[in-house]
């Protein structure tokens, strides 16, 4: 049997709802053996962000995965997005919170660099696959930590030691994009924190997969999904979250679905991916791909004869219930045949 892959997800959870599902997804795969969820960090700074996170987590039943969150980040309060907040606050008949988060987060999340580190540490060498979903503040301020209490690596080589390869949601690497890059078609990842995704991506010391812009816009997530996929569900905390993103029904593309798709199931034929090379971001936030055969950087390529596959994924993972089926929140036992 294939060992769970080891998997630290960074998340700008808040900004979009597919952050949300993505997450749902991991503990799919988690429940199923395929990874393993060791920790969240969360590169949006807004306290209701890594709260929602870790009432995702308690959710599906692991509240005790510890929760980072970045310490003057970008998108901060007001730019709180329209679910995370509300979600957290939801109340049930009796007054208790709807989706409750682990007691032991009750003092605060911290810093997502010390999170990380200690995480690393502990990690056997290149055992762990960083699965990045937002911006690259926590990524970028890791690899330029000190050594601390937790290892006496500097944070460059401590993530060479420990990361096997990066799966990153970032830049727009279609032929029309990169043949006439433009502001307007810059992707939002990269170009809210234009200097962190810089040090990151060009000082990473390991491989890096970037599942492109170009990607999440050919496998839509569809409206359809959260009132079929979830109907077994009575209280869920994404479809609450779905709901609150823009006004029902509307599908949404699934960029960060395909990272995780990919960073779990590299060998399952989902997507092609490029030949080797480097991925540069100029000053403005611009991401241009150079074809190098010693190049440590390639991109996702969308197949279209596995589109059925990659929607039908998204879906079941999405909407599979937390393990405990005698949970209030499940109707009914889930189908876990994909």
């Amino acid at each position: 049997m294939t060992s769970p892959v080891h998997i630290l997800l960074d998340t700008d959870m808040g900004n979009d709802i597919d952050d949300a599902l993505a997450l749902a997804m991991l503990h799919a795969l988690d429940s199923r053996g395929e990874c393993r969820l060791l920790a969240v960090s969360v590169s949006k700074d807004n306290p209701y962000a890594p709260a929602f996170v870790d009432a995702v987590n308690t959710f599906y039943g692991r509240g005790r995965i510890p929760v980072g969150c970045v310490r003057n980040g970008v998108t901060p309060l007001p730019e709180h997005g329209n679910f995370i907040e509300e979600v957290v606050k939801l109340r049930d008949a009796t007054g208790a919170a709807r989706f409750p988060t682990n007691a032991a987060h009750a003092r605060g999340y911290p810093d997502a660099v010390e999170l990380l580190r200690a995480q690393l540490a502990r990690a056997r060498p290149q055992s762990v696959v960083a699965v990045m979903i937002g911006f690259s503040t926590n990524m970028a301020r890791l690899l330029g930590s000190g050594p601390d209490a937790h290892s006496a690596l500097d944070g460059h080589a401590l993530f060479a030691r420990a990361v096997k390869h990066v799966v990153m949601m970032a830049g727009d690497f279609s032929p029309q994009v990169q043949a006439h890059p433009t502001l307007e078609n810059r992707e939002y990842n990269i170009h809210r924190d234009i200097e962190s995704a810089q040090r990151f991506i060009h000082l990473c010391p390991r491989p890096i997969y970037f599942s492109g812009w170009e990607i999440g816009t050919q496998a839509p997530y569809p409206a359809r999904a959260i009132a079929e996929d979830f109907a077994r569900c009575a209280h869920h905390p994404v479809v609450e979250a779905y709901r609150r993103f823009l006004p029902m029904p509307y599908d949404r593309p699934s960029w960060d679905l395909t990272a995780v798709l990919f960073a779990v199931r590299p060998d399952e034929g989902y997507f092609g991916l490029s030949a080797p090379g480097r991925a540069l971001v100029d000053g403005q936030g611009i991401v241009r791909f150079a074809p190098d055969t010693q190049g440590p950087h390639r991109h996702l390529i969308w197949d279209e004869t596995q589109r059925a596959r990659i929607e039908a994924a998204h879906r079941a993972l999405s909407a599979q219930p937390p393990p405990d089926a005698t949970d209030e929140n499940v109707l009914s036992p889930c189908e876990r045949s994909v």
